[in-house]
């Protein structure tokens, strides 16, 4: 639950003898206004439907930056110089705050999820308020990050560069991929500079609420994903459920059919090579002149950098393949995030294909096929992994075996030919 704050007046005595000799009082109070947010992930506008920032984090992190009237700003919004000037004032704390998104009861949503209905904005956990002064205002960064199971915050500096752009802002970001963990992500808003009240414009594309109010969040990927899924296909085969294993029908040389077990696994897996570690270094100068100019959101400049001198591979264990339509396929590398890059020429998906087939009269084969399939143009066409991209790379697999059989025949009967008779 949300609380008000509550405002007391102390008056002296001579203060009250003053008052009662008026025949009237008029005291004018400009309500306190808190501070909300409006939260979404960026998505291209040219894709159909709706987006959830559930599908990626359930809160997230912010920090504030204050420009106020008497702190660094003179009444006409000008900037204060002299000793410690120009300054600002953290207005949630050099540690910043976390957001979470609150229903129109004033009461935090537990446990959201990308289904969740009745979202009425986001604010940090305690009330905090729009400055009254008409020249003061307040500069946001935002981002979420979780690095495996551990949630992990950018390195965010503030600072006057003395320019027209008069304040800069910097984030940066060091990642190391681990490997197969749906959990790791990175993702950071548009700088929102120069607010003084909450918008009351909604992105409308949540999928959560029309009532959206608040400064304006959108959030981008700072990193690839990647995700390889298998599954084994022909016309002929069905699941053994539970069994990890599949069944298919075979025609016999009598014309009739049988049938077979396959167990396929999938062995000695790896992408390679991949560059597994970089820095995020983005930068964001005010685009304002003055508080007149109104606010607004900008996009972060920068990118990743410092990447591995060496690439590596990445691997993860080996997987037993059991579905046989590409809807159910199974996750290889589940949904990893990595670090930007431009794919060497070499890189590629490599493995031992490993299938066991059992006949129904109890016969075993067993064939381990290894396999190297190009990432690039020759083979998945995947040239890059993208920041805020993610690629799907798919594994049909095609079991049955190419028997070598035989027909065999006589050109003709023998043929008699008198070979002769010699006299010793």
């Amino acid at each position: 639950m949300k609380f008000e704050m509550n405002k007391y007046l102390v008056l002296t005595t001579a203060v009250l003898a003053t008052l009662a000799s008026c025949a009237k009082l008029d005291i004018e109070s400009t309500p306190d206004i808190l501070v909300t947010f409006q939260a979404a992930n960026y998505v291209p506008q040219t894709k159909a439907g709706e987006v959830s920032v559930f599908n990626d984090f359930a809160t997230f992190r912010c920090r504030g930056f204050m420009h106020a009237e008497g702190i660094d700003l003179n009444s006409d919004g000008s900037i204060m110089t002299g000793a410690g000037k120009p300054s600002y004032q953290e207005f949630f704390g050099a540690s910043g705050e976390t957001i979470s998104p609150f229903d129109s009861g004033d009461n935090v949503i537990e446990n959201p999820t990308a289904s969740t209905l009745g979202v009425a904005y986001w604010a940090p956990s305690h009330n905090y308020y729009w400055p009254k002064s008409h020249v003061s205002y307040v500069n946001f960064a935002a981002w979420y990050g979780k690095s495996g199971s551990s949630e992990v915050d950018p390195t965010v500096t503030y600072a006057y560069d003395n320019t027209t752009s008069k304040w800069t802002a910097t984030m940066a970001w060091s990642y190391t991929t681990i490997e197969n963990n749906a959990g790791t992500n990175f993702l950071y808003a548009d700088m929102a500079w120069r607010f003084t009240e909450n918008p009351t414009t909604g992105y409308k594309f949540n999928g959560l609420s029309s009532s959206y109010q608040g400064v304006p969040m959108l959030f981008h990927h700072a990193l690839a994903q990647i995700n390889v899924k298998a599954y084994a296909f022909s016309e002929n085969l069905t699941l053994v459920a539970g069994n990890d294993q599949i069944t298919e029908t075979l025609a016999t040389a009598g014309g009739g059919t049988t049938t077979c077990t396959r167990v396929i696994t999938l062995e000695n897996i790896a992408i390679t090579p991949v560059h597994k570690t970089g820095t995020l270094t983005l930068t964001n100068a005010d685009p304002g002149a003055d508080p007149t100019n109104g606010y607004s959101t900008q996009a972060w400049s920068g990118g990743w950098t410092g990447t591995d001198a060496t690439p590596s591979s990445l691997t993860v264990s080996n997987k037993v393949v059991d579905q046989v339509a590409q809807a159910n396929a199974e996750d290889v590398f589940a949904a990893t995030c990595v670090v930007p890059q431009t794919l060497q020429a070499s890189a590629a998906l490599t493995f031992t294909l490993h299938i066991v087939t059992t006949y129904a009269n109890g016969v075993t084969h067993e064939e381990k096929i290894p396999q190297s399939i190009k990432l690039g143009t020759d083979g998945f066409g995947t040239t890059a992994w993208q920041q805020n991209h993610k690629y799907t790379y798919y594994l049909k697999i095609i079991p049955a075996e190419g028997t070598v059989r035989f027909d065999p025949a006589l050109e003709s009967a023998w043929i008699t030919t008198a070979a002769g008779e010699q006299t010793l």
